[in-house]
């Protein structure tokens, strides 16, 4: 009777102990039968779900995660247990006392208990993670705002040239219309000529207002599918007068195939505008300049673009800490262009890698992923 009174006061603290240490885990866990009804919940779960340790046991698992909860399926269907993988692109919810949901992270494994096939669910909140993601996402892009407020900058003098040609046309033709106007308001097919110039010059400006706004906007990412070369084509729209005052030769060889990327145009534009100037400050001192944009597709899911100069190259002790914040070789420069590339760049499932050139001059190459 004794050796039995030991037995038990042992295994008595034997539990104690297990329950001691599950109520120190930091993830909520509950033991769930084949019923879907919860039998065991330790302290970190009634933390979680806003309930009494008491109130936990005999609560249907669907009341708390109803995306793992009881539903009704077509015969040899998985029951709730056995469906462990979360949605793609989307958190299973948590659902607290009060109503409020929460996104989760949840794992289920299978323990045979008295031979019936319990599950433990371990339950982490999400909560805290998904406001830092917000939080570190919203910083990306007002630090990606504020770069490309300072390429608009260094821009300027191009972006006014592309808008005083159009304008200065405007007038040239507006004033020639008043002209013929006076002298003889009959010519009716002169003055339709003329304001067909008119329209078609102030569609010039618009497309260059709209490009400058395209840049200076703050917002969220706005993914879609687009054009690589027709990305280029645009970023050398914008920033050609520039190159031509610097005395810098550019070529295009684009030979990506007509499939699209996935990407938001107004990151990826700044991205290469930044590659551009950064060559153009490079070359700044060299007898030729050249830069030289090429687009190809090296393999079947990725379309590769291609910013070459002919300037000194980079240095091989900076090669490795070239995108890393505050590197820079710029007397005035802040070292963050091409970490916030990068971090542009990543955000699209795209890499970014520098080398220098066999006969000179440096190549910034972009991997984008192509839209499947």
């Amino acid at each position: 009777m004794v050796a039995l009174n030991r037995q038990d006061g042992d295994r008595s603290h034997a539990e104690e102990q297990l329950r001691a240490l599950l109520d120190a885990v930091p993830t909520a866990l509950l033991l769930v039968d084949p019923e879907g009804t919860i039998r065991y919940a330790n302290d970190r779960a009634a933390s979680v779900f806003g309930y009494p340790r008491a109130d936990m046991d005999g609560r249907a698992i669907a009341q708390l995660l109803p995306d793992l909860g009881v539903v009704v399926r077509p015969r040899g269907a998985p029951t709730w247990a056995e469906q462990t993988q979360p949605l793609p692109g989307h958190d299973p919810q948590g659902r607290r006392r009060g109503g409020d949901h929460f996104p989760a992270e949840v794992m289920v494994n299978r323990v045979d208990l008295d031979g019936r096939m319990h599950r433990v669910v371990a339950v982490n909140d999400l909560t805290d993670k998904r406001n830092a993601e917000q939080e570190i996402a919203f910083e990306r892009e007002s630090m990606a705002h504020m770069s490309r407020v300072t390429l608009v900058g260094e821009i300027s003098g191009s972006l006014a040239h592309e808008l005083n040609q159009p304008l200065a046309a405007i007038l040239s033709n507006a004033q020639a219309a008043l002209r013929i106007l006076r002298r003889d308001p009959g010519e009716i097919a002169d003055i339709r000529e003329i304001l067909e110039d008119i329209v078609e010059n102030d569609q010039r400006a618009g497309e260059v207002i709209r490009r400058l706004r395209g840049l200076l906007r703050r917002e969220c990412r706005s993914f879609g599918p687009l054009v690589v070369d027709e990305m280029v084509h645009d970023s050398i729209r914008i920033i050609r007068n520039d190159l031509i005052n610097r005395g810098v030769e550019y070529r295009l060889d684009l030979r990506a195939p007509i499939s699209r990327v996935h990407g938001d145009t107004v990151q990826l534009q700044q991205v290469l505008l930044n590659l551009i100037l950064n060559a153009c400050d490079a070359m700044a001192d060299s007898p030729q300049r050249v830069l030289t944009l090429c687009t190809h597709a090296p393999s079947t899911d990725v379309i590769r673009v291609e910013v070459r100069d002919t300037g000194p190259g980079i240095a091989p002790d900076r090669l490795d800490a070239i995108f890393a914040p505050f590197q820079t070789s710029k007397p005035n420069g802040l070292g963050m262009g091409l970490a916030i590339c990068r971090t542009l760049l990543r955000a699209h499932g795209a890499s970014i890698e520098a080398a220098n050139l066999p006969g000179g001059g440096a190549v910034f190459c972009i991997d984008l992923p192509i839209l499947e």
